[in-house]
């Protein structure tokens, strides 16, 4: 008998408040119908992180998340307070695998500050937090990022965009979701 992966777990890297955990982990439940767990710490690694730009590497980020990826994981999101940078950009909210496993988040630009204060008169972080979440799990299914500035698939360019945006798939990206999990759940075993 195959044991086909359906789980996908959210794991806690550093000081991470927890209902932005929990938060995330039902959301991920209501948007792809799959089991959702939160995983225990795993502190951010000082090999990520570059002292220069005081900002951690999203890409090495990504690879340790891969390596304690357990067996029956479908996806494995890293969710951190630390500000993330990627070789090609000056900062990012997060980063995934095109069609890959892993997916990594921060709350530290989506805090509203580029000091990771959270600004008066902004909108709950937690709904931040959620649809970053979405989005980059939705790029470790095969999305792209959609045309459409009210679906959570449309890139943010700063907060405001991403305030604007809904927490859900547009119509196109649902359907397109929902195919490449099926592959992902049924054709990869």
């Amino acid at each position: 008998m195959i044991i086909r992966p359906r789980i996908i777990y959210v794991v806690r890297l550093g000081e991470v408040e927890a209902e932005h955990l929990v938060a995330v982990s039902e959301s991920i439940q209501e948007h792809f119908a799959l089991e959702s767990r939160v995983m225990e710490n795993q502190e951010i690694l000082p090999c990520t992180l570059d002292h220069a730009r005081n900002q951690y590497n999203s890409n090495l980020i990504l690879k340790k998340l891969l390596q304690i990826c357990p067996a029956d994981a479908l996806k494995i999101l890293g969710i951190t307070n630390f500000d993330l940078f990627s070789p090609i950009f000056s900062y990012v909210f997060g980063e995934a695998q095109f069609g890959g496993k892993g997916a990594v988040i921060s709350t530290f630009r989506l805090r509203g500050d580029t000091d990771g204060r959270v600004l008066p008169g902004c909108p709950p972080l937690c709904d931040r937090v959620e649809k970053e979440a979405i989005h980059e799990l939705g790029h470790t299914f095969g999305l792209r990022h959609c045309a459409d500035p009210d679906c959570v698939m449309h890139y943010s360019v700063g907060v405001q965009c991403a305030d604007r945006k809904f927490a859900f798939f547009c119509r196109a990206c649902r359907e397109l979701m929902l195919w490449h999990m099926a592959a992902d759940l049924f054709l990869k075993a």
